[in-house]
């Protein structure tokens, strides 16, 4: 393990793990801005056919590389199954870097914002050098070497290709279905209950997302409760002690997946294997 997948591990599993979960699902939902990728997500069905079994074979596959690594044999069957189903697309190499740096700079600037405590100057390189090599094993070609070239290239990315499509207003009202689905089952009947939630996404969201995505600001309420209440975990968790152990485990059980889940099962019609 090299000392950028070491220390970007720490951060993930460990230190910012809150953070980095609410960042990473915030990248993922920022790529639907991109009317050519929001249709392609679209076209595949699995984001409004199979949400859930979609949405946490995501988070299986970003928290297999990061627990593993792309040399470790499962980083490399998750990376192997990576490949496998972006060649069936006809996909830019400048969007396979905008979707690279999503992972990079979104969950980075949610943890500025509202982590226990910005990332250091060495967890951003850790950051930038993980991805760097996850994007060299995917083939994606001209990745900037530094954070600044990489986030300059990335602004302007979205300065010239965000735009609203009506496939990103599909997938976003899949996505905030899937989040009321996931509230305990009491609450899920009340439709002020549903509304705030729905509400909440649009309040982590910036304005350039939120136009880009056909969707006005958020009232003041909804958005008070999300920065004051995120403010206030920060806060709490600044006087809490890192855990010493990782808060995710491979194969572990989950909604999609009530007894586990093997690689083989993750993807598309099982493309894990």
């Amino acid at each position: 393990m090299d000392d950028a997948h070491r220390i970007y591990r720490e951060l993930v599993l460990r230190e910012f793990w809150p953070e980095i979960r609410v960042g990473l699902n915030l990248a993922f939902y920022r790529t639907y801005c991109v009317p050519r990728i929001a249709r392609l997500l679209l076209g595949t069905g699995e984001l409004t056919g199979r949400p859930l079994k979609r949405a946490y074979d995501t988070g299986v596959i970003m928290y297999e590389l990061i627990a593993h690594g792309v040399d470790h044999p499962r980083g490399r069957q998750v990376l192997s199954a990576l490949n496998r189903m972006h060649r069936a697309h006809d996909i830019s190499d400048a969007d396979y870097r905008y979707v690279l740096g999503t992972l990079v700079f979104i969950p980075t600037r949610w943890v500025d914002r509202y982590g226990p405590r910005p990332l250091t100057a060495a967890q951003r390189a850790a950051t930038l050098g993980f991805y760097t090599r996850v994007g060299a094993a995917m083939g994606i070609p001209a990745i900037p070497a530094t954070w600044e070239q990489f986030e300059a290239e990335f602004e302007e990315y979205e300065r010239d290709n965000f735009a609203y499509d009506p496939a990103a207003a599909e997938l976003l009202s899949s996505t905030k279905d899937l989040m009321v689905q996931r509230l305990p089952k009491p609450l899920r009947r009340f439709g002020f209950v549903q509304r705030m939630t729905a509400a909440s996404l649009d309040a982590m969201l910036d304005q350039r997302a939120r136009t880009a995505l056909g969707r006005s600001e958020p009232g003041r309420l909804p958005r008070m409760i999300v920065h004051i209440g995120l403010r206030c975990r920060a806060r709490l968790r600044r006087l809490r002690p890192v855990p010493v152990v990782d808060q995710w485990e491979p194969g572990r059980a989950n909604a999609a997946y009530p007894g586990g889940y093997t690689l083989d099962q993750i993807g598309p019609s099982g493309t894990g294997r």
